[in-house]
Formats: structure tokens, sequence, C-alpha cells
């Protein structure tokens, strides 16, 4: 080792470091930042819309306490005892908002590190005078500046919607710390795992965890839920006597999870991961000589992933819709806010509901496994299989097709899973496939969507994650629309708008031809672009 490297400083560097990534991810935070603060304002307006007296408090807290699925939903209701708008809106918005930052979290560190290695930059960053630590430090440092500016967002909106003070504080310091324990646990993944993908799983895979010991332990005797970062954000008690002496065991935590992540960066080589990759076979099996059987493969876990969360989300609806009259009995601005969705009952309104929420997650999936083109093109890997006979389109055309597939398949599970999720506590297995059928006519607008992500990418491949605003306003308009009020002219523009709200409406076979044709056009377009511009 020469005497230059011996005097590097294991964070030398990291200002610079955190400069750059604070750059490389401004729109991301900004993004993020601006969807979180207009969730919870959104939120608080509606609320304090839907309930204005304190006897429509008391009487929500009645329907939601004790309601086993609702605490598995929003957790175990704390102040709700004496319902205050504080406390209702931690119980409608507190825990999504604590998974948001948890999952902005765990991506940016990936990103930032585990991401960085596979695409070999971080070896041209290593070559200058940077030391060892100092782009994990970077990353950690990044990710928490961006939980702080959701920290102060968050005071800031709940001062001026009129929310008490100190609870604001207590709830945007608890989602910090949880944001930054999962920070740490992303950064030891980022270790562990010896690519950007697994890393993520893994992360993930720790949110998913931690949300159910925190279900188990609040429907239980709540001991599980101080095993869960989610458990301790919610037990600040935000809007609810504060128990600010919770914030020890995130503080513990993150602090120990850096630590763990510094040693093992030190026991393992750059670039390579502790858990190292499996070798693949000398020979690729004949199948994977065809481009589409290739991107199916690389998109199989994503796909797997996917559909077992919506399988998951989708049973848990299909139980909580047994109950949904007697939850909403006495709220008339909610059975309004379902009645828009159909004629049928407020049952098979609240499964239009769920349905559409199915959908919207799929349409999620369905961006990220289009803009894996640009990830694949930007990696440099696309080069290699067009330098074989694999044309352009075929290529393309291949991870489109894995993309439209492996929405067909989450829907399928997720129809199925709220339809036996429902027959278990009614008895009704003819509901199946009812439900099946109201996933499937979700399929076409997802598709459009898709559509539109692929058309972005073959124009202006630069400009491809501007799919996510497309997908942003998708959700809103799918989700607030009855609340925002916004022209019906908007509104037509998300396809979802189209698609009959089964089975709350009748079914109609022309809109879904509709909106196949045009993801088809939009899906051409894409890879006619492609075809006719520079790759990389």
């Amino acid at each position: 080792m020469s005497t230059a490297a011996r005097r590097t400083s294991p964070l030398q560097g990291v200002v610079q470091l955190t400069r750059l990534v604070a750059r490389l991810d401004r729109v991301r935070i900004l993004c993020w930042v601006a969807g979180i603060t207009a969730l919870l304002i959104v939120s608080t307006e509606s609320i304090k819309g839907l309930y204005r007296t304190p006897v429509e408090y008391l009487q929500y807290s009645q329907l939601v306490r004790g309601n086993t699925a609702l605490i598995v939903q929003a957790g175990p209701g704390y102040g709700l005892d004496n319902p205050t708008l504080g406390s209702v809106v931690m119980n409608e918005a507190g825990i999504w908002t604590i998974i948001a930052v948890a999952v902005m979290s765990v991506f940016m560190v990936v990103r930032h590190t585990r991401a960085e290695e596979e695409s070999e930059r971080a070896e041209l960053i290593r070559s200058a005078p940077v030391g060892r630590h100092a782009q994990l430090a970077a990353a950690l440092l990044g990710t928490l500046a961006a939980n702080l500016a959701i920290t102060v967002c968050i005071v800031v909106s709940f001062a001026a919607t009129g929310l008490p003070l100190d609870g604001s504080v207590a709830f945007a310091t608890a989602v910090f710390f949880a944001g930054a324990v999962f920070a740490a646990i992303a950064a030891v993944t980022a270790q562990v795992a010896s690519g950007a993908r697994a890393a993520t799983a893994l992360g993930m895979g720790a949110i998913a965890i931690a949300f159910v010991l925190r279900a188990i332990g609040d429907v239980g005797d709540g001991q599980l839920s101080w095993f869960s970062p989610i458990g301790w954000a919610q037990a600040i008690r935000a809007f609810a006597d504060e128990r600010w002496w919770v914030l020890v065991m995130p503080i513990s935590a993150g602090c120990a999870g850096v630590a763990l992540a510094l040693i093992l960066q030190m026991r393992r080589d750059l670039g390579a991961g502790l858990i190292s990759q499996r070798p693949g076979r000398a020979e690729a099996l004949p199948g994977f000589s065809n481009p589409v059987a290739l991107a199916g493969h690389l998109h199989r876990p994503t796909i797997i992933g996917w559909t077992v969360a919506l399988a998951l989300f989708g049973f848990f609806y299909g139980i909580v819709a047994d109950q949904a009259e007697s939850i909403l009995e006495g709220n008339p601005e909610m059975v309004d806010y379902l009645s828009v969705l159909g004629t049928g009952s407020l049952t098979d309104a609240f499964l239009a509901t769920s349905m559409l929420l199915m959908g919207l997650l799929a349409t999620a999936y369905a961006v990220s496994a289009v803009l894996r083109l640009r990830t694949e093109e930007i990696a440099l890997r696309a080069d290699v299989i067009l330098a074989t006979p694999t044309s352009r389109r075929t290529w393309m055309g291949s991870h489109l097709l894995a993309a439209a597939g492996g929405t067909v398949v989450a829907m399928t599970i997720a129809g199925v899973a709220v339809g036996a999720g429902f027959a278990s506590v009614t008895g009704e297995f003819g509901q199946i496939p009812r439900m099946l059928a109201a996933a499937l006519a979700m399929v076409p607008a997802v598709l459009v969507v898709a559509g539109f992500t692929s058309a972005l990418y073959g124009l202006a491949p630069k400009w491809s994650l501007l799919a996510w605003g497309f997908f942003v306003f998708v959700v809103v308009v799918g989700l607030l629309q009855p609340i925002l009020h916004l022209p019906q002219l908007v509104l037509d523009l998300s396809p979802f708008q189209h698609v009959p709200a089964l089975p709350a409406d009748r079914f109609q076979l022309t809109p879904i031809v509709l909106l196949l044709v045009a993801a088809a056009a939009l899906g051409g377009v894409g890879v006619a672009a492609f075809r006719r511009r520079d790759v990389g």
C-alpha cells in the first residue's frame, strides 16, 4: 500500500460525495417530499370534511377500535379513546407515511452504494483520493437529509392545517428516525447482497417483516410491536400524550445498523457481496436463446415479489369487505364517496375501490418493468444482446411482453385473493370468479400506462422517468378525484376513469377494447422510435 493510500482517511471526500448524492437525486427527493406532504395535507383536509363534530369523531372511534382488520391495516389507534383530528389523521395516514419514508430510504441507500458498485462507477470514484467508507457515509447522509426535508414539511403542513405543534413535531421526528433505521438496514443489505435488486429486495423484506410484527403485536398483547421499527414510530403516540423516550430505540438500532454495515464493508472486496452470486451454467439452457425467455427470466423475481404483495393486500381487503357496511354505517360522506363507483351495494363499491387500488399497485410494477429497458441500456447489457442477430424490435418487445404478462399474472392472483378473502368470511365461493373478472378489467388501464412509458422511453429516453409523474397523476385521480373536484377533461386523461368499476358497475366491452388498442398503439410508438434512435 502506498504512503498516500495509508494517509487517506476512511471518510475523506464524504462532503463532496454527499453533494453528488443530493445533485443526482434532487428530482427524486423533490417527488418524494411533495408526494408525502400532499398525502398528509389531503388526508387531513378530507378528514376535517368528513368529521366535523366531537360526536362524529366518537362514532369513528367506536367503528375503528377493536376492529381487527382495521388494526392490522392502520395500527393500535393511540388517542382514539378521546379522538381528535390529530389522532384520526394518525390512524388513517400515519403508518403509510412511515412506510413511504422507509421505502424511499431503502431505495436511496442501495442506489448510491450497491448499485454504484454493480455498475462499476464506484471503482472510478475510489480511484480518486476517497476514503473506504466515504461513499456509504455519503449515501446515508444524503438519505437523512431527504428524511429531514420530509420532517420539516410534515411539521409545516400539519401546522398549516391547524394541528397542534407538539404532536406534529412528535410524528415528524418519529418518521425521521424510522427512515433512518431502514436506511441503516439498507446499508447492511448492500454489504450482504451481490446485486442492487437483491439488496433492495432484502430491504423491502425488512419493511414487510416490520409491518407483520407490528400487526401481530397490535392485534395481540402488543409485545411483538416493540420489535418493529414501524411499531416504534407509532409508539411515540403523536397527538395522544406523546412519549419521547421511545426514540431511544430507533436511535440505538440505527447506530447499530450503521456500525454493522461499516464492519461488513471492511470484510469484503469492492464490488462483491458477502453472499456471492450463484455461478451460472457453463452453457445456457436451450430456451434462453430466445429473447422472450431471457426477458421473462430477468423479470421473474420482480413479478413474483409484486404478485405476492398484491395477493396479501387482496386477501386482506377481501376479509374487510364483509364488514364494509358496518364500518361505514353512520358516515354518509364516505358512502357518497363510494357511491360514485356504481349502482351496486356498499360492499360492492368497497370491493370496486379495492380493485382500483390493486390496479394502481400493478401500474407501479408495470412502469418499473418497462423502465427496466432503460436500465439495461445504460448498463450496456442491451449492446451485448443487440450485437447478436436479435433485432431492436424483438429485444424491446420481449421486455414489453414480460411487463404485460407480469401484469396479467399479478392481477389474476390479486383477484383470486380478494375473492378468497371474501369467501373465507362469508362462505360465498362464487365471489372468486366475480372478483377475478373485476381484477382483469383493470389490466387494460394498466397497460395504457405501460404503453405511455414505452413511448416515452423510445422517444426521449433521458426523460423516461417522467412516467412516474404520470403514474402519480393516475393515483391522485383514481383515489382523490371526488375530493379535488377536477375538471372532467383532466379526469379523462386517466385510463382508469374509463374502466367499468366492477363489481359495483355493469361490464362494458367497448372501453376495454379501446384501452387495449391505445396500449398497443403507444407500445408500437415506443418500439418504432427506439428503432430509429441511437442506443445509449
